[in-house]
């Protein structure tokens, strides 16, 4: 019976306080209190969206930045590299500069500096009289022939030793089935 009546006098204590939880108005000022948050929140993600677009033009102007430099050292390379020398037409010769003419004018092959009109004209490339191009012994070559002039000649001419406990491969015949080629049945038929 105890039981029923701790049950009981729970179960009033809950209503008591629902009830009383019920009848208590809100503090004053509520209203006022959210809509000031809403505002300071907005006011927030307001600054935030502020920061990602700036972070965005930064990382725009970065990107526009690193791909026109890219683009200029590429034309400053093509720009060095030499002009192909047609076939037909002989290489100009080279002339002294007319009195009072600009002859020295900036040049973007020498990065800038200043490159004499005489000193313009673009020679074909030299190409050596033997290919391969004769080059000096390496290391290894020099090793190599200091061997072969210190060892005797017999010794170099002599074929290698087979033991004989190793028997040489054999390898059995391969045998191929031949292919046999079947008309296929013509479609009218």
């Amino acid at each position: 019976m105890d039981d029923k009546r701790d049950e009981r006098f729970v179960d009033e204590l809950l209503d008591a306080s629902l009830q009383r939880y019920r009848s208590e108005d809100p503090r004053a000022g509520l209203e006022n209190r959210i809509l000031a948050n809403v505002r300071a929140s907005d006011r927030v993600a307001h600054r935030r969206g502020a920061w990602v677009w700036a972070f965005g033009a930064v990382t725009a102007a970065a990107i526009l930045l690193i791909v026109a430099t890219h683009l200029y050292r590429r034309y400053l390379a093509l720009a060095r590299s030499p002009e192909p020398v047609a076939a037909s037409k002989p290489p100009l010769p080279l002339s002294a500069p007319r009195a009072g003419s600009a002859s020295l004018m900036p040049r973007l092959q020498t990065g800038g500096a200043l490159v004499p009109r005489a000193h313009r004209v673009a020679a074909p490339p030299s190409r050596p009289a033997q290919f391969p191009t004769p080059a000096p012994l390496s290391a290894q070559e020099k090793l190599l022939l200091a061997y072969v002039a210190s060892t005797p000649k017999s010794e170099l001419i002599t074929p290698v030793v087979r033991d004989p406990q190793i028997e040489p491969l054999q390898f059995p015949e391969i045998k191929i089935a031949r292919i046999e080629i079947k008309e296929l049945p013509k479609l009218n038929e």
